[in-house]
């Protein structure tokens, strides 16, 4: 197996990404995958057994990535506003649905899909109970709902969006971000412990 974090591995993944997010899973071929790199096909087996561990390698870098500015955000001054701001900008529904659609079928990137779902959403909880204890008033939604709620919404948002569809998106934006500030204001005025 050729060496995991390599130049050629990594432009490997670059290529795979590029294809699903450009062409879906269906194009995602070594052939494909090596023209795109500019590499014989042979040598994508020697860095990936199998397409399958391609598909879960990419996909567990793309969430390291994300764990990584997830965490940045949560430590920052406005980590509510931080995350709901990666969450709404970010969020690559293609992918996210490519991603999901091939995890129903490679064990190993199902597994990895729910790790990063867990972590991502231990993440946003741990900020969102430090927000909710600091701040006076009392939402029905505890932590781990506002942050399945707030989650979902922005990926929703940016599903939409990339269909061209934007009906009633500015005003659920706004909302949410005053409540955001809200919550954050109302924490920055109780640091807690």
């Amino acid at each position: 197996m050729g060496p995991e974090g390599s130049d050629t591995w990594h432009a490997m993944l670059d290529s795979a990404e590029a294809i699903l997010r450009e062409d879906g899973h269906a194009a995602l071929t070594s052939r494909h995958v090596a023209e795109r790199t500019g590499v014989k096909q042979r040598l994508v087996y020697y860095y990936f057994r199998t397409m399958d561990d391609l598909v879960t390698s990419l996909f567990r870098r793309m969430a390291e990535r994300e764990l990584a500015r997830l965490q940045v955000a949560a430590a920052g001054e406005r980590p509510l506003r931080s995350l709901w701001e990666i969450h709404l900008k970010s969020t690559d529904s293609r992918l996210i649905v490519e991603f999901m659609a091939l995890a129903n079928r490679i064990e190993g990137l199902k597994r990895e899909v729910v790790a990063f779902i867990v972590a991502s959403r231990e993440i946003e909880t741990a900020v969102l109970a430090r927000a909710m204890d600091r701040a006076s008033q009392v939402s029905r939604l505890g932590p781990a709902e506002l942050s399945l709620t707030i989650t979902s919404l922005a990926l929703l948002l940016s599903r939409e969006s990339q269909l061209g569809v934007d009906a009633g998106h500015a005003r659920t934006i706004a909302v949410l971000e005053a409540f955001l500030e809200e919550l954050e204001t109302a924490a920055a005025r109780d640091p807690g412990p």
